[in-house]
Parts: structure tokens; C-alpha cells; sequence
């Protein structure tokens, strides 16, 4: 012991700067770490931010269970909108009307032509011709927009108004 006490006391002036030195180090790397710990809480709070619990582990839990949950929701979602397309096709959605005068003595366009179909041209024209002493009504099925029967003037107007896209009014003068 008196040898590395007779050492310290030769070499004060060096030993204390070595430990100086030492400590200015040690200084460093602990704030350095207080940063770096510091960086990183600031990451885990924001992390954590709006959650009701501090462990990560049921954190990513609860995460897993909701992701299944909307899983499960968006694949019912998937099949309820595949249903809703399957109907769509089918709907009768397409309408074309035309009001006109029939005959010369009878006035106020109180005669029409209905023409209602789906997107494949499925569906009938409605036509109703009305004189002064009668009305008479007529129904023609349309299959991929054609009939059977002669379609008049007024009938085919009808179904050219209900081709025609974009918003507008289903009563045409």
C-alpha cells in the first residue's frame, strides 16, 4: 500500500487530470444517455398515446383483436356489396317518358309512352293513347331493349330518353 501511496503522491498532477478527465467522460456519456432516454420516452408516449394501458405487449393485443374485428366487418361488407351489384343488374332503374297529343282534336299531351328497363335493356313500355271518348292502354315486354310487338313513334322516343345518361327529369314535352 505505501508503494502505490508514494506513486500517487509522485504523480498527483497526472493522476488528477487522468481523473478529471475520467469524469468529464463519464459526464458525457450521462448526458448523453439522458438524451437518448429522453428521445425515447418521448417516442413511447407517443406510442402509447390514447391508450388505456402502459404495457406494450396488450397493447399489440388489442390491436390484433380490432384488425380481426375489421376484418371480419370489411369481408361482410365485401358480400353484402356483391349482393347489392347482383340486384342492381336487375333493377329496373332506366325510365324515359314522352307526353304527347294522340289526335288533333284532343289536347293537353294527356297521352303518353312509358319506357322502364334494367341496364340490359329488360323491362316494358307502358303506352296510354287517350281521345276524346276513350283511353286505351297497351303494355310491350322489351328484351335487350327490342319487342315483340311494333313499338310507334312515341315508344321508341321513350326508350332513347331512358338510354340517355346523367341526371335529368323523366318527363320529357
Amino acid at each position: 500500500m505505501g508503494v502505490l501511496t508514494n506513486s500517487l503522491t509522485q504523480h498527483l498532477g497526472e493522476a488528477f487530470l487522468f481523473l478529471t478527465l475520467l469524469l468529464v467522460i463519464v459526464a458525457g456519456t450521462a448526458i448523453s444517455t439522458a438524451r437518448r432516454l429522453q428521445t425515447l420516452q418521448k417516442k413511447w408516449d407517443r406510442l402509447l398515446k390514447g391508450s388505456s394501458t402502459e404495457n406494450l405487449e396488450e397493447l399489440l393485443l388489442q390491436h390484433l383483436e380490432e384488425r380481426a374485428g375489421l376484418t371480419a366487418q370489411s369481408r361482410r361488407h365485401g358480400e353484402r356489396i356483391s349482393q347489392l351489384e347482383a340486384l342492381a343488374k336487375t333493377a329496373k332503374r332506366h325510365v324515359g317518358l314522352i307526353r304527347y297529343d294522340a289526335f288533333e282534336d284532343v289536347s293537353g299531351k294527356q297521352s303518353f309512352a312509358l319506357a322502364v328497363f334494367d341496364s340490359e335493356g329488360n323491362g316494358a313500355v307502358l303506352s296510354s293513347v287517350v281521345g276524346r271518348m276513350d283511353c286505351r292502354v297497351y303494355a310491350k315486354p322489351l328484351v335487350n331493349m327490342q319487342s315483340e310487338r311494333m313499338l310507334s313513334q312515341e315508344e321508341r322516343r321513350a326508350i332513347a330518353e331512358a338510354r340517355e345518361d346523367g341526371p335529368r327529369s323523366i318527363v320529357s314535352e
